[in-house]
């Protein structure tokens, strides 16, 4: 009996060490906190940081995101938005005047939980799929949100974020010594971090568009989320490009009223809270409001000035257009931000006679 004991707690013993030998590492997905003083207004950070971690089997890895991102592995990044796999149509949606908008009747697009929903296991191994799903802080104040997978088997292994195309990192999972704590790889993350807020002051100082240009967004990995001029002043009549210069970022330009806006959005554009929940992404994403071929702007469009472009997108395997053309049509100050990222990226047209 006593050495049925004594062989108990030598067992117990060595799993306790064993558990102890695991350890647990801490990659950002993004700034984790507000940039340094100095940084362009808007900047964000889309990137793992450190993009390369090597762990020993056994190990675990928390990924953090204090905005908007996931941590997903296996198969190809999947679209944010996809066509409604139900088939269904826009429908009964009018503007200000009382009036239908012209894409009632066109298929309807969907959010993609493959995209953004979490699915999967949270032990990594040859094969598998899996997504934490969104991660982004329940308000303005809290914590970032985590995530952790584990890694029993050792490999070389893969992860994106599905909302930010080429947004990637590699883990390697090695039986031998790690070369860096997980001390030593959060430091590394912080150092990038701080490499990353530099560039994008670089790329805002190299932001110069051509005439009757504007930048929607600018810069890669560190990008800016802004317009580029954020005022451009032009006379009436002229046609203005609006470019996305942002791989990793959709934008788009939207102008009128902001409460307006806002009640259309709420009403058009919802986001699915489960599975089997409402799921409709707006139709200003897809189509914009105005048929193709009719971007001209007056400021009394719709019966209150609203107006938006389709949403544009450099990744390739995206079914969206990287720039628009607005003719602006009559004198005045016009207002507009993006659909996407809301009031906080703003800019102004100024169209004189």
């Amino acid at each position: 009996m006593r050495r049925f004991i004594l062989a108990a707690a030598l067992l117990g013993a060595l799993t306790t060490a064993g558990q102890a030998a695991a350890a647990n590492y801490k990659v950002f997905l993004g700034e984790q906190a507000r940039p340094p003083a100095g940084t362009p207004k808007g900047a964000t950070l889309d990137l793992f940081l450190p993009g390369n971690v090597t762990v020993k089997t056994g190990d675990s890895i928390t990924f953090s995101s204090a905005t908007f991102h996931t941590v997903s592995i296996g198969g190809k990044q999947p679209p944010i938005v996809v066509p409604d796999p139900e088939h269904g149509q826009y429908s009964g949606i009018n503007d200000a005047a009382g009036k239908p908008f012209y894409f009632n009747g066109l298929a309807k697009f969907v959010y993609n939980p493959l995209a953004l929903g979490p699915f999967g296991p949270h032990l990594v191994a040859p094969g598998v799929k899996a997504s934490s799903g969104v991660l982004s802080p329940n308000g303005p104040k809290a914590a970032p949100a985590t995530f952790t997978f584990s890694f029993p088997k050792a490999g070389t292994y893969h992860f994106y974020c599905s909302v930010h195309p080429g947004m990637k990192a590699t883990v390697t999972v090695t039986s031998g010594t790690p070369p860096k704590s997980p001390a030593q790889v959060t430091a590394q993350g912080l150092q990038e971090t701080s490499a990353a807020w530099n560039k994008a002051k670089q790329e805002a100082a190299a932001a110069k568009p051509p005439a009757k240009t504007v930048y929607m967004g600018v810069g890669d990995s560190a990008t800016i989320l802004g317009y580029f001029p954020s005022t451009l002043r032009v006379p009436v009549g002229t046609t203005v490009n609006f470019v996305n210069k942002s791989p990793k970022e959709p934008h788009s330009a939207v102008w009128g009223p902001k409460k307006w806006i806002q009640q259309f959005s709420q009403k058009t554009d919802v986001f699915p809270t489960g599975p089997g929940k409402p799921n409709q992404a707006a139709p200003v994403i897809p189509y914009g409001s105005e048929p193709k071929g009719s971007y001209s702007y007056d400021g009394k469009t719709h019966g209150n000035g609203f107006f938006a472009t389709p949403v544009t997108f450099l990744d390739k395997s995206a079914p969206l257009p990287h720039s628009w053309k607005v003719t602006f049509t009559k004198p005045g100050t016009f207002k507009y931000f993006c659909w996407i990222h809301g009031p906080d990226m703003s800019g102004t047209i100024v169209v004189t006679p």
